[in-house]
């Protein structure tokens, strides 16, 4: 099979590489005859001068264009030339003269209508080359889309893309931290009123500032930590942790956000299931998988947010009462900057990091994330980590 292919690869090469020939070859020769059909009726045009001056008595004008034709067809001039010093001897005679340009036109109306036909033969040629050219490069595209070298291309170029993107976030992420820190511990000087005392609308001013100056810091550190994951360097401070407790704190932190939004947030366990961890990293993990949910879910919807042991190892899932995940977006979940048509669509909040950091995070410790969007459930993720 693979021999076939290369067989028909090579054909449609050179079917190519003929029809390529063929449409310049044509294009040549239309070119050379339409050149030839215009300097024929170019030359038509000044035997007619010719005509028209003997006819009309007018001799000096007879000799000027008698030297233009005789110029650009020196093959014409020596035909009339005997007839035409007959006619300056005696002008009022040009029976001769006339007769024989009379000739000299039926001879180039002839080669017209004979060249004419010939050069639009090869024009249409060369665009039938043409034709044929794009029809088979179009094939030629989908052998090799079929066999997949265009998808593997497409697919390596998007790749070094990924890398560049990885690697610019990461450079800039870590040239932002630094000025972040320096804005924050300032912003902390002054609202202890090291520099002087503050009015209550600088102190509301300078609240709005320090609200977004920590976002800002939590970008930055999302995108370091996203760096890292792709470099594989993520590390861990591994600790007896208790996922019964994270999942517990994760609710308490979220409960604000759910009341407002009027959404029903429930925490649910199996009692105590220890196990080594990072307790800062798995509850950033929490805190997205809740925070999205809370996002996704329609008022009067549900949050519910277990943990336990099953088996040897431990569970956390998280649920809603949200209308789902496309199936075309679930490919990309957990790709960073990555955000679903729903997402889009209605405004929802949000960088497209967290997924990715929950996947990084979960893929650190050793475990899994497995998601299930039940028709009309909405969305359940749930994630297993090794106790051991």
């Amino acid at each position: 099979m693979g021999a076939l292919r290369r067989h028909v690869h090579k054909l449609a090469y050179a079917l190519i590489a003929l029809a390529l020939a063929f449409t310049f070859a044509a294009a040549i020769v239309s070119g050379f005859r339409l050149h030839h059909s215009a300097a024929l009726e170019r030359q038509t045009i000044r035997t007619q001068s010719l005509q028209s001056a003997v006819l009309e008595h007018r001799q000096a004008a007879a000799e000027s264009a008698y030297r233009d034709l005789a110029s650009h067809d020196a093959a014409e001039g020596r035909r009339l030339r005997t007839s035409y010093l007959m006619y300056l001897r005696a002008p009022s005679q040009n029976t001769m003269l006339l007769h024989e340009i009379e000739t000299e036109l039926t001879r180039q109306s002839s080669a017209i209508h004979a060249v004419n036909p010939a050069a639009r033969r090869a024009l249409f040629a060369g665009i039938a080359g043409a034709a044929a050219v794009v029809l088979l490069l179009g094939w030629l595209f989908e052998m090799e889309r079929r066999a997949g070298r265009i998808d593997r291309d497409n697919a390596a170029r998007a790749r070094d893309l990924v890398r560049l993107r990885d690697e610019f976030v990461a450079v800039v992420s870590h040239e932002l931290r630094t000025p972040m820190t320096s804005i924050i511990g300032y912003l902390e000087l002054i609202s202890e009123e090291d520099a002087g005392p503050l009015t209550p609308e600088q102190r509301a001013y300078l609240q709005v500032v320090q609200r977004s100056s920590d976002r800002l810091v939590e970008l930055v550190d999302e995108l370091l930590l996203v760096a890292e994951a792709g470099r594989g360097t993520l590390t861990l401070d591994l600790a007896d942790v208790d996922a019964a407790a994270l999942a517990t704190e994760a609710v308490t932190a979220a409960r604000p956000a759910a009341d407002t939004r009027g959404i029903v947030l429930r925490g649910e366990s199996d009692g105590p299931a220890p196990f080594r961890g990072d307790a800062k990293r798995l509850g950033q993990m929490l805190d997205n998988l809740v925070s999205n949910a809370i996002k996704f879910t329609p008022e009067g919807g549900r949050v519910n947010v277990r943990a336990g042991r099953v088996g040897g190892d431990v569970f956390f899932e998280v649920s809603d009462t949200g209308e789902g995940i496309p199936a075309e977006d679930r490919e990309h979940l957990y790709d960073a900057f990555f955000r679903s048509r729903s997402a889009n669509a209605s405004a929802v909040p949000g960088t497209g990091l967290g997924l990715a950091i929950t996947k990084a995070i979960v893929d650190a410790h050793g475990g899994t994330i497995e998601l299930r969007c039940p028709p009309g459930e909405g969305t359940i993720f749930r994630v297993l980590l090794p106790a051991g």
